[in-house]
């Protein structure tokens, strides 16, 4: 793997440079050798059997074994795997996702003839590598270095941040003691209070004393309203029962005038049957031949009061109508007065819940005692209520007219009388 340029604590040992030189077992010590004269940076060798690490041989120590007498011509010809049976030190086998920090301290707690020792890397392929311990203490000395850095360039950001800090502060007492000196100016002039707010002042009294006085003056308009209202509003019902009254009579006249015009039919018949008599006995006297002085004065008297009857009664038909004609008037007048009164009535609830609304809002302001109000205030009448007086006043009069007329004159029974004496009178 390539050397990382820029190592950080998270890094693993898979990330560091390693070396690969695995031999079996049966592999002559001459071959290992010749190895580690081509590649003098090369650590050591891993010695497997049928894919089974059996140990690791590092560049040290085969080179003290093979700097004593007898020791090439021993271990060169024969396998490497008697040496390993000879030195019998254990390999320490690490995965490649060990910290570089952990793999140190597992390299340190190794006996101390052997902390140098390279280090067999299980790759995530199950491929072996050898590790240079030396290589890990440089890559461990690279982060403490890069994390002193760090910690250096922290603590002169934080140096710099508490100078700006600082600076902030000093500007913030100095901001508040400015505020406290304003706060102090401020105190003093509220103490000495202007001219300006002198004036407010007064202004503000002369509002509150006008405000007592709508007070008044509205207190003292509910109660003359209400007064008012509640006699206008008893007025009101009293005309609406006068005209209940009025409607009354009036259906009564009417009653009566049909009664008129019935008798007045009657009598139309009656006239009839007078004429035809009076028809009858000229008829008699014709053919008798010579006349009777009382029979025939009989005739013309009968003549006569049959033309008279015939005249009353067109005049009692007359008058009946104009009675029909002035009936309907009284009685669109008083359902007039009546719609007006209801009218006045509903005006008078909206009025008085207006009103309320005005003594709520009053109740509302608590105001010391008022004092009493020179001159009251006078309520006007409604032109509406003078009006509905009026036009009720009017109706009356006219229903006692009609009245007297129908106790004066009883049309049917004295047209029947008048009739009754005439037929007395002129009996021969």
């Amino acid at each position: 793997m390539s050397n990382p340029t820029q190592l950080t604590p998270d890094f693993t040992i898979g990330h560091l440079p390693c070396h690969h030189f695995q031999v079996s077992a049966a592999t002559p010590g001459q071959v290992v050798a010749e190895r580690f004269e081509q590649e003098p940076d090369l650590p050591g060798v891993i010695i497997t059997h049928e894919s089974q690490v059996l140990g690791m041989i590092s560049r040290v120590k085969f080179r003290e074994q093979m700097s004593l007498p007898d020791r090439v011509e021993l271990y060169g010809q024969h396998p490497i795997r008697s040496l390993l049976d000879f030195i019998r030190i254990p390999p320490l086998l690490l995965s490649e996702k060990w910290k570089i920090d952990d793999a140190v301290q597992a390299s340190l707690n190794r006996q101390k003839d052997l902390i140098y020792e390279p280090i067999i890397v299980v790759m995530e392929n199950q491929s072996l590598r050898i590790l240079d311990v030396k290589t890990l203490v440089i890559a461990q000395s690279q982060i403490l270095a890069q994390a002193h850095k760090i910690i250096q360039r922290y603590r002169v950001e934080r140096q710099k941040y508490q100078g700006i800090i600082q600076q902030e502060q000093a500007k913030f007492h100095q901001c508040n003691e400015l505020l406290k000196s304003q706060q102090r100016q401020t105190e003093k002039s509220q103490n000495t209070p202007s001219s300006q707010e002198v004036a407010l002042v007064k202004q503000a009294e002369e509002i509150a004393q006008i405000n007592q006085r709508f007070v008044r003056i509205a207190k003292l308009i509910s109660s003359e309203g209400r007064q008012a209202f509640q006699a206008t509003f008893q007025g009101a019902n009293s005309i609406c029962h006068n005209t209940d009254k009025i409607l009354g009579v009036g259906k009564a006249i009417a009653n009566d005038l049909e009664t008129v015009n019935r008798t007045s039919r009657t009598i139309r018949e009656a006239i009839e049957q007078v004429r035809h008599l009076a028809v009858q006995v000229a008829v008699v006297t014709n053919q008798m031949g010579s006349q009777p002085n009382g029979l025939s004065q009989v005739s013309l008297e009968i003549g006569r009061l049959a033309s008279k009857t015939f005249e009353l009664g067109t005049q009692m038909e007359q008058i009946a109508s104009r009675f029909k004609l002035r009936v309907h008037e009284l009685t669109e007048a008083a359902r007039a007065g009546a719609n007006v009164a209801k009218s006045v009535t509903i005006k008078i609830d909206r009025a008085e819940m207006a009103l309320l609304e005005l003594e709520e809002l009053i109740s509302e302001k608590d105001f010391n005692a008022p004092p009493p109000i020179a001159q009251p205030l006078g309520v006007r009448k409604s032109v509406t209520a003078d009006s509905l007086v009026k036009e009720i006043e009017h109706a009356e009069v006219g229903v006692s007219e009609l009245e007297d007329i129908v106790k004066q004159q009883d049309s049917s029974q004295y047209l029947i009388q008048k009739i009754q004496q005439a037929l007395k009178s002129k009996k021969p």
